[in-house]
């Protein structure tokens, strides 16, 4: 197995891929890489310096209208079939010290025949720009779980409905829906598995309090009035990432019990939904689709770097909103909104922000569309 012999070498490595990266595109077909490296062996960090290549074409493919799905089973299957792209390897310099291989090497990856057996292995799709919703509540009720539907579930498609948002109400999760997938990494990737397959692209997860408040005699009736403390996230299923998460609590008073628990759900969850599924449903449509005025494309930058060069971007550009749409390996892609529109941004502006910007150091790349900008990491000397 690869994983395990490798994982002296990824930590070693990780610290070097994105300084070393050194990427340009021979034809359409072929995309480059120049990669400094060190790892316990010659062999071994080779093999990671290809595994990475492969990943970084992978995140190219973000400079579209499309994205990938499965991102967790697209990892396991590019570790177990990555040399099948690699059409060239060369080592260009070499040194050890005290047990340390140091290596410069020259890897070509085909992309043309990678983006072939990603698309026919159905890896692709073109985002919705309303998304289905998949809903999971794990609910209590005076400190115990709830057994069976929770009653916040129930509320919370109720209000979704109001909103016109699509939900899918089957429980698809094996572990039924009332879970938080947030506390739970593998069952939130269980379950991301799932919607894929079910046409499911954001999760709604969380948990939801409901407690008896008191008992209170009013016109000789005997009222109960409950209490709902809810919390929800919104999780895109492709990558996992949490997008967004808000709480509320409400409370609600009947002389019928079950009513009164209702009432209090339902206002919580109203308030919530109200609140975040307008912005939510804005944020989604400019960062999933490819409808921004520019599409900015970043290689060889990590999850620090990659959020520094959106912030850089949006504060020197008034006005302009950025998305971002991936980060995959060491690639990102973001998607660049004027939503004003009272004159189009200027390309050459984005271009000059990304020029000199300090770290990391950025040089520019030819594209073919006056909407795409591409720009790479220049390598530490």
């Amino acid at each position: 197995m690869l994983k395990p012999m490798m994982m002296t070498a990824v930590a070693l490595l990780c610290a070097t891929w994105c300084a070393g990266q050194k990427a340009a595109s021979k034809s359409d077909r072929l995309v480059m890489f120049e990669l400094d490296i060190f790892g316990p062996t010659t062999e071994a960090a080779i093999q990671q310096a290809e595994l990475h290549a492969v990943r970084s074409t992978v995140g190219e493919f973000y400079l579209s209208d499309e994205m990938l799905l499965g991102r967790t089973l697209l990892e396991h299957y590019l570790e177990k079939s990555y040399k099948r792209f690699v059409v060239g390897e060369s080592v260009l310099s070499r040194r050890e010290s005290e047990g340390t291989v140091y290596l410069r090497v020259s890897i070509s990856v085909d992309k043309r025949a990678l983006e072939d057996d990603l698309r026919q292995k159905r890896f692709f799709f073109k985002p919705r720009r309303r998304p289905t919703l998949y809903v999971t509540v794990a609910e209590t009720m005076d400190s115990s779980p709830t057994a069976g539907e929770p009653i916040t579930r129930v509320a919370v498609q109720e209000a979704l409905t109001q909103l016109l948002i699509r939900f899918e109400p089957r429980v698809i999760f094996a572990q039924a829906a009332n879970i938080d997938l947030t506390k739970d990494p593998q069952q939130l990737d269980a379950a991301r598995e799932v919607a894929e397959r079910s046409g499911v692209e954001v999760l709604l997860t969380g948990q939801a309090e409901m407690k008896l408040l008191r008992e209170k005699m009013i016109n000789f009736d005997d009222y109960f009035f409950y209490n709902a403390r809810l919390t929800l996230s919104l999780i895109r299923v492709d990558d996992g990432r949490v997008l967004e998460t808000s709480s509320y609590e409400a409370e609600a008073g009947n002389k019928d019990r079950e009513t009164a628990k209702r009432v209090a759900a339902s206002r919580a969850a109203t308030k919530i939904l109200q609140d975040t599924i307008p912005r939510f449903a804005e944020r989604w449509e400019r960062t999933m689709t490819d409808d921004a005025e520019f599409q900015v494309m970043v290689g060889g930058v990590n999850e620090r770097q990659a959020g520094a060069i959106q912030d850089r971007i949006a504060t020197r550009l008034k006005g302009i909103q950025v998305y971002r749409r991936s980060l995959f390996e060491d690639v990102a892609v973001y998607n660049l909104f004027n939503p004003g529109k009272t004159q189009p941004t200027d390309r050459e502006s984005v271009e000059q922000i990304l020029r000199e910007i300090a770290s990391p150091r950025l040089w520019l790349l030819p594209t073919k569309s006056e909407k795409h900008i591409v720009a790479k990491r220049i390598p530490m000397k």
